[in-house]
């Protein structure tokens, strides 16, 4: 399975979020690919961080469209699974990742900014969907709390959009950051409330996986 985490705006956590679901997944025994499509190679950088005493995940940077789509059939079958790590650009690129992927992960923050680039993203989304039936997107709330009135308006209005939102949300922690410096997930890390929060994500989108 491929799941793809895309935005065409920079900040909104993609690196982050592929990262720690990589290192969920390979908790679970699952043997996983991570896939990083942005020039700048954050996760790239990251792997080699991690060191020998965690799970191994195969990560390699592919930031040509062309490539992309012909190194991920080849790969494949090699693993249990595959996270493609998105860059934020308006290009062939995005649309290969969105077609290329089982599953669609849409990272977006509680900022209007975030929700006015959902416009130009839904373009592409709808572009993909021509390309391929059934593609399976769902908006993951990044910094998330329930607790602000901004935040509450930015899940009310995805709930007006054609993509919804996963239930599990991650909310604003320096553990994030903390652990990714380090070649970690924040499953590996010490912070309880942040490990929890992604194994919830996790198992959101494992069931998702195992339905399609």
């Amino acid at each position: 399975m491929i799941v793809s985490v895309t935005s065409l705006k920079g900040g909104v956590g993609k690196s982050t979020l592929s990262q720690n679901l990589a290192v969920c997944f390979a908790h679970m025994g699952y043997n996983v690919a991570l896939v990083d499509t942005d020039t700048n190679a954050s996760s790239v950088h990251w792997s080699g961080l991690r060191e020998e005493d965690v799970p191994a995940i195969t990560v390699m940077g592919l930031t040509d469209s062309n490539a992309l789509r012909k190194n991920i059939q080849k790969i494949h079958d090699n693993y249990d699974l595959i996270i493609i790590d998105g860059t934020p650009s308006i290009s062939k690129l995005v649309s290969t990742i969105l077609v290329l992927g089982d599953l669609v992960l849409i990272p977006i923050r509680p900022s209007g900014f975030d929700i006015w680039a959902t416009e130009k993203f839904i373009e592409h989304y709808d572009q993909a969907k021509t390309l391929k039936d059934n593609v399976q997107a769902y908006f993951v709330l990044n910094e998330y709390n329930p607790q602000a009135n901004l935040n509450k308006e930015i899940k009310d209005a995805l709930g007006e959009l054609e993509i919804p939102a996963l239930e599990a949300t991650i909310r604003h922690r320096v553990a994030y950051g903390e652990a990714s410096v380090m070649g970690l997930g924040v499953y590996e890390y010490k912070d309880a409330k942040a490990k929890e929060e992604m194994t919830q994500l996790t198992n959101e989108v494992l069931s998702i996986l195992q339905k399609l």
